[in-house]
C-alpha cells in the first residue's frame, strides 16, 4: 500500500504509560438497574437479550492520540481495537470536537492555553481537549445537563436473567448525573483513562452517556418521529445495526444533541394521495460541526437529503463520509463561516482515519477566478465531496496524489 508523503508522526512509537489511575468508587453515582440496562440495550441495539459482539462492548477502539508535539499530534490513532464503520465515525466526531476545542474555543473557562502550534499539542493539551470534547457532546445531548456512564472495575450489578444477558460492560455501569459543567469536566478528567483503554468500551460509554443525557423517551421520540412512552412501545427503531454500519441517528445525536434519522433541515412531510402525510423531523438548528457525504454517485448522494444546517456549521470543521470511510475537513480560519467572500479562495486541511497518513494534507480551494479549461479534468472522490458544499470548486492538492 502506498504511504502518504511526509515525515513520520511517531504512530508506531512506544506510547507513554498511563498515569496512576483511580478505580471508579462505588459511591460515585448509582449502579445501573435492570430496567435501565434493558432499555439502553433495546434503544441502542434493538433488543435485549441479544447477541453480543465484543467490538461493540469491551473490545472497541480507544481514544488514543498520536505522538505529542509532532505533525498530526491533534489526531487520534484509529488503529486499536476492533473497528466497525460506526465506531470509526464516532471517533471522528470526537476528533472533530477536539479540533473545535483546540482551534476555536473562546470561553475563558474552557480555552486551552498553549504557546505551541495548536495542531501540534502537548500531551497535557491532548488530554484536556479530549475531556472537553466528550463533555461538550454529553452536555449538548442533555441540553445543559448530563449523565456520565462509567464502568466499575470490580463490581457487577446485574446478574444474568431471562430479560438481560451480560455483555461485559452494561452490567458494571455506574450512572453519574451532573447539573454543572465544571463538575462533569472534573470527573471526566479523573477517569479519562477509561476512554483511552485500547481495546476498551470508549465508544459504547460515550453513546450510552449521550442517550441517557438526552433521555430514553426523547431519544425514542427522535427515532420514531412522534411522542413516545418508552415502556409501552414495541418494534421500535434503534441506533446501532448488528453490522455496525454508520447510523444517521448516532451522527445527529453526537453532533447536534438529537437522534434524528434524517439529515434535512427542519420538518418535512412524506405522503401521497392515498396516505396521510408523515412528519419527518430533521436538524432543527445550525449544527456546531458539519457533515459532508458522498454515497458513490450523485443520485445516491442527493437521496441522503443533507441539509444546509449540517453543510454550513457554526465552526469550519466537517465530518466527511464516503460510503463507510470517514475523514475530516477543517479550516483554521473561523471567518470562513462568517462571510461568503471568504469562500472565493481558502484552504482546507484533510485528516483521514487511516494511520498511513503521516503529514498534513492542505488543499487550496477556489470557487472564483480559475480557468474553465480545467473543467474536464478527472475529479477525485474528495473533490466531488467538496463540490457538494462549494459547487464547481477547484481543488489544488499541492503536489500530493489524491488518496480519496
Amino acid at each position: 500500500m502506498t504511504r502518504y508523503p511526509g515525515r513520520s508522526t511517531g504512530i508506531g512509537a512506544e506510547r507513554p504509560p498511563l498515569p496512576n489511575v483511580l478505580p471508579v468508587p462505588a459511591t460515585l453515582g448509582t449502579p445501573i438497574t435492570e430496567a435501565t440496562a434493558i432499555a439502553l440495550r433495546q434503544i441502542v441495539f434493538g433488543q435485549c437479550p441479544c447477541l453480543v459482539r465484543s467490538e461493540f462492548f469491551s473490545r472497541g477502539p480507544g481514544m488514543v492520540f498520536r505522538e505529542a508535539e509532532q505533525q498530526l499530534a491533534y489526531g487520534l490513532t484509529f488503529i486499536g481495537g476492533d473497528m466497525t464503520p460506526l465506531a470509526r465515525s464516532v471517533l471522528m466526531i470526537v476528533q472533530a470536537q477536539v479540533l473545535r476545542t483546540i482551534l476555536f474555543e473562546t470561553d475563558p473557562n474552557k480555552t486551552l492555553k498553549t504557546r505551541r502550534d495548536p495542531l501540534e499539542p502537548t500531551r497535557t493539551i491532548q488530554k484536556e481537549a479530549l475531556v472537553a470534547a466528550l463533555a461538550d457532546i454529553i452536555w449538548r445531548a442533555g441540553s445543559g445537563q448530563g449523565v456520565l456512564c462509567l464502568p466499575s472495575k470490580s463490581g457487577v450489578y446485574l446478574p444474568e436473567s431471562p430479560q438481560f444477558n451480560q455483555d461485559g460492560v452494561t452490567e458494571k455501569l455506574q450512572l453519574v448525573p451532573f447539573g454543572k459543567w465544571d463538575e462533569l469536566v472534573t470527573v471526566l478528567r479523573r477517569y479519562i483513562y477509561i476512554f483511552q483503554e485500547e481495546p476498551g468500551p470508549a465508544v459504547l460509554l460515550l453513546l450510552y452517556s449521550a442517550v441517557l443525557s438526552r433521555g430514553l423517551d426523547r431519544v425514542n421520540e427522535d427515532l420514531m418521529g412522534r411522542a413516545a412512552n418508552y415502556s409501552g412501545l414495541t418494534n421500535r427503531s434503534h441506533l446501532v445495526s448488528f453490522k455496525g454500519s454508520i447510523s444517521n441517528s448516532v451522527l445527529c445525536l453526537l453532533m447536534t444533541g438529537r437522534a434524528s434519522p434524517y439529515l434535512h433541515n427542519g420538518v418535512q412531510y412524506r405522503g401521497d394521495e392515498d396516505n396521510a402525510a408523515v412528519a419527518e423531523t430533521g436538524v432543527l438548528i445550525r449544527s456546531p460541526l458539519g457533515l459532508l457525504l458522498w454515497m458513490g454517485n450523485e443520485e445516491k448522494t442527493q437521496a441522503a437529503n443533507l441539509g444546509s444546517r449540517l453543510k454550513t456549521p457554526i465552526f469550519p470543521v466537517w465530518l466527511v463520509i464516503c460510503c463507510d470511510q470517514t475523514g475530516l475537513l477543517f479550516c483554521l480560519d473561523r471567518a470562513l463561516m462568517r462571510d461568503y467572500r471568504n469562500e472565493y479562495n481558502f484552504q482546507l486541511h484533510y485528516f483521514t482515519s487511516s494511520h498511513y497518513q503521516t503529514s498534513e494534507t492542505i488543499l487550496n480551494i477556489s470557487t472564483r477566478g480559475f480557468e474553465e479549461t480545467d473543467a474536464e479534468l478527472p475529479l477525485s472522490t474528495l473533490d466531488k465531496i467538496i463540490r457538494t458544499k462549494w459547487s464547481g470548486a477547484r481543488v489544488n492538492w499541492n503536489g500530493i496524489a489524491p488518496f480519496l
